[in-house]
């Protein structure tokens, strides 16, 4: 059975023969004509119309043929039978002129014949030219219109018209294997162009594919992202609460068992809001809320306050950490690369049982290269880009599988974007890890100092009163308890407008509002506090605590303008910022 790629060939080729019948047709007409007038004298009239109205007739019909090949399509279904019909057109007429040579040329008028001979070759040249695409039609058409010619001539008397016989019959041959090589040309052609089609299809279906899989993964992470917010966010509230109550149990706890226990929860909760931090991380920086201020710093401080900080978690797991860095001044955002840095020596520390985790700098012609080297088990190269993927962690069975989420690096990853700054990751399995980060230089005369801003704020709250908007009462109970415990005095609301009757109730305006961002009836923090505000017609200081990492909500709280903590918080963040607010707007009338 003929398989597709035979037909569209087929197909190609005869759109070839198509395009060239309307000059063949025209030729037809004009040799006609020539044959006509050539042979006045040795045809008879009747003859000589009989042929011509013959020949007429037949390209009539051809080009009907061919008008109606135009306007209707040309396919797999149809295509052998119009290769057909146009082959046995072509025969009728090649015939035709065939039979009138034949009958036309003569031993005794070699000025006839002559002419008779050349207008045949010629016709012959021309079919090379235009039907050599499909060979069986060529063959068809060439046959009948030059061999009775030359077997008449070939039975003259004269021997010079038996070499001209032999002549014919071998530009006969010659025509024909060139029709053969143009036939296999045109055929080796459109093979390449439909390979060509076949590859830029398959390279669509590819690109297709690529698209569709990118577009699976970014309705993943979207998923990912909303399941994480929300999970985030339902749990964040208990443990918020669980962080505040622990706060408060510490202060007014006073047996020393009891405080050791109390020490002990508050450890196991400081380390689920490192796990939730780094989920915060992740959220903050795909929301776009973390802006960057680079600035002209000092690099030498900086790194070295990093060891102080680290040096006791890595003597708690008995290894050393070593800083070998010199003054130098970069260009960054220093609170962005702190970030980074810290999640790489804290990476290192974890994955290192034994030996040396080391913190250097290194001078190149255009950056410092800040470096974390560790003497951990390493990274086998298939996994060098892994680690930096969400969620990963090459257990090599020194970590513990309750040490973090294995989004470390991948904050790393979104930092170094954010700064633009290079990663390089050197590492073999047994032989530990070097992460360098790469921070342009900076103009030294321009340097500022790298010490941490310190803001020494009084945080006494005493007698201060809070307004406390949440819809979760563990939460408002909880913030309270622990409120009450400063010695604040505290007032909790549902919403803006439950705030705002209470507070006619009382007659009073608080000095501080805190309010989670998301609360019922679809109401955000941010309304609540403005329907307080306007109630008492002043801007009352205010802060966000929210347990909600979506990163669209982050940028709606970013937009507030306002103070924001995330749930679980630390207590004394809270007090500071407390006292911060209330200092800042001098508002205190409780």
């Amino acid at each position: 059975m003929t398989n597709s790629r035979e037909l569209d060939c087929r197909i190609e080729k005869f759109l070839l023969v198509r395009a060239n019948l309307p000059l063949m047709l025209a030729g037809t007409v004009v040799t006609a004509l020539a044959f006509f007038v050539l042979l006045e004298k040795d045809l008879s009239t009747q003859v000589r119309v009989s042929w011509f109205t013959f020949v007429v007739v037949i390209t009539a019909i051809r080009a009907a043929f061919l008008r109606f090949w135009y306007i209707n399509e040309t396919t797999r279904e149809n295509v052998n039978r119009r290769i057909v019909i146009a082959s046995v057109m072509g025969f009728l007429l090649s015939g035709a002129f065939g039979f009138y040579g034949y009958i036309g040329i003569s031993e005794s008028n070699v000025f006839s014949t002559l002419p008779i001979l050349m207008i045949l070759t010629g016709l012959i040249a021309g079919a090379t030219g235009t039907t050599a695409f499909i060979l069986p039609m060529f063959i068809v058409i060439v046959m009948p219109l030059m061999l009775p010619v030359t077997v008449k001539m070939f039975g003259f008397e004269q021997e010079f018209y038996q070499w001209v016989s032999v002549l014919t019959l071998v530009y006969l041959i010659i025509c024909t294997a060139a029709a053969q090589i143009v036939n296999a040309s045109v055929a080796q052609s459109i093979d390449m162009r439909f390979d060509n089609q076949d590859l830029l299809e398959n390279l669509q279906l590819e690109k297709h594919r690529a698209e569709e899989a990118l577009r699976r993964e970014a309705r993943a992470n979207q998923a990912k992202s909303k399941f994480l917010a929300a999970a985030s966010h339902d749990l964040r509230q208990p443990l918020h609460s669980l962080r505040l109550f622990t706060a408060t149990l510490e202060l007014q706890t006073r047996d020393t068992r009891h405080k050791t226990l109390v020490s002990q929860i508050d450890t196991s909760v400081k380390s689920l809001e490192e796990l939730f931090n780094a989920l915060l991380d992740i959220s903050r920086l795909d929301a776009g809320t973390l802006t960057v201020n680079k600035q002209h710093v000092q690099l030498y401080c900086f790194l070295l306050q990093l060891q102080s900080d680290f040096l006791p978690l890595a003597a708690e797991k008995g290894i050393d950490f070593v800083c070998e860095v010199e003054e130098c001044v970069v260009f960054t955002d220093l609170v962005l690369l702190e970030r980074l840095i810290r999640n790489l020596i804290s990476n290192a520390i974890r994955y290192t049982s034994t030996g040396t985790v080391t913190l250097s700098t290194e001078r190149q012609d255009e950056c410092v290269s800040i470096s974390v080297m560790d003497t951990g088990p390493g990274i086998s190269t298939e996994n060098q880009t892994r680690v930096f993927d969400e969620f990963v962690q090459l257990n090599s069975g020194q970590v513990s599988s309750g040490e973090g989420l294995g989004l470390g690096l991948s904050i790393v990853k979104r930092l170094a974007t954010l700064l633009d700054v290079s990663i390089v990751l050197v590492s073999q399995p047994g032989l530990g890890a070097v992460f360098s980060v790469k921070v342009p230089y900076g103009q030294p005369g321009s340097a500022v100092g790298a010490q941490r801003e310190v803001n020494y704020v009084d945080d006494d709250v005493d007698n201060y009163f809070i307004l406390i908007i949440d819809d979760e009462p563990d939460v408002c109970l909880a913030v309270e308890g622990l409120l009450e415990t400063w010695g604040c005095i505290v007032m909790t609301a549902v919403s803006g407008d439950a705030a705002v009757t209470q507070l006619e109730e009382i007659g009073e305006i608080p000095d501080v509002i805190i309010s989670d961002y998301q609360l019922c009836n679809n109401e955000t923090g941010g309304a609540a506090i403005q329907r307080v505000r306007n109630y008492v017609g002043q801007k009352i200081p205010a802060i966000i605590l929210t347990g909600d990492i979506a990163p669209e909500r982050l940028l709606a709280i970013k937009k507030l303008g306002l103070p924001m903590l995330h749930k679980p918080c630390e207590p004394d963040a809270l007090r500071k910022l407390l006292a911060q607010e209330a200092s800042a707007s001098g508002s205190q009338t409780a």
